[in-house]
């Protein structure tokens, strides 16, 4: 049986209601993604807000979706999660885009990036197929670090970025990958506008995760000790009274 604080907890600084902390842990349940890389993801993404908008970019919702990525999953996930009807209105283009049939289906698609349930669902599977394609490439399970930069620049600039770090970590990241340098200028470059080192930015990324991932990780360690007949509380010593 799950147990979730009444009131949440924090993480990085952030509140974790426990709504959102019950979908993320139904998401990985259902998907076998790990609960603390989404947790963590989301802390990084969004900070648990499901209404978030990125400032630069299309990018919306609790995990910080663009528009063309969103489109993608729904038409490839949505049916086994319960949008069958919008998933199979969405086509694929010749330049291989998914479009809708009409302004109005593509609007309350995206509209669905604020719905904590699906987008946790959805940055699950995302994250499933992810992983999937980068131990292809590298030949080792994906870490945290690798699915957040899948995350961040699709499968395809994820495995660009990874091969420059092998090969050449100190060239600018932000030549590895233009369009995502220009969304996250605050990433790959530093105050003086000087651009940032693949390297550099692989350890900002890992950086970013750590805190989330050590405290949730804690928090479910401490949760599961009392499941596991577990208590911090030490053993009483036997009696050495005797009694006539």
């Amino acid at each position: 049986m799950t147990t979730t604080p009444q009131f949440g907890t924090t993480i990085a600084g952030q509140p974790l209601s426990p709504e959102v902390m019950q979908r993320l842990r139904d998401a990985a349940s259902k998907t076998g993604v790990s609960y603390e890389f989404l947790v963590a993801q989301a802390s990084v993404e969004s900070g648990f807000h499901g209404k978030a908008q990125a400032s630069r970019g299309s990018a919306s919702g609790l995990f910080q979706f663009t528009g063309a990525t969103w489109l993608r999953m729904m038409r490839e996930h949505g049916a086994q999660h319960g949008y069958g009807d919008l998933a199979k209105q969405l086509k694929v283009a010749a330049n291989g885009a998914i479009t809708a049939p009409d302004k109005e289906t593509e609007t309350r698609i995206l509209d669905l990036r604020r719905d904590d349930r699906l987008s946790a669902l959805f940055a699950a599977e995302y994250a499933k197929a992810n992983g999937a394609r980068l131990e292809a490439v590298t030949g080792h399970k994906a870490t945290a670090a690798e699915l957040h930069l899948a995350h961040l620049l699709g499968p395809n600039g994820a495995i660009r970025f990874l091969k420059a770090h092998e090969t050449n970590e100190q060239q600018a990241a932000a030549k590895v990958v233009p369009a995502a340098a220009k969304q996250n200028p605050s990433l790959f470059f530093a105050r003086g506008r000087s651009a940032k080192s693949v390297a550099a930015v692989y350890q900002k990324i890992q950086e970013r995760l750590d805190v989330p991932l050590r405290q949730v990780s804690a928090i479910e360690s401490e949760q599961l000790r009392p499941a596991l007949g577990l208590s911090d509380n030490l053993p009483r010593p036997p009696r050495t009274d005797r009694r006539a």
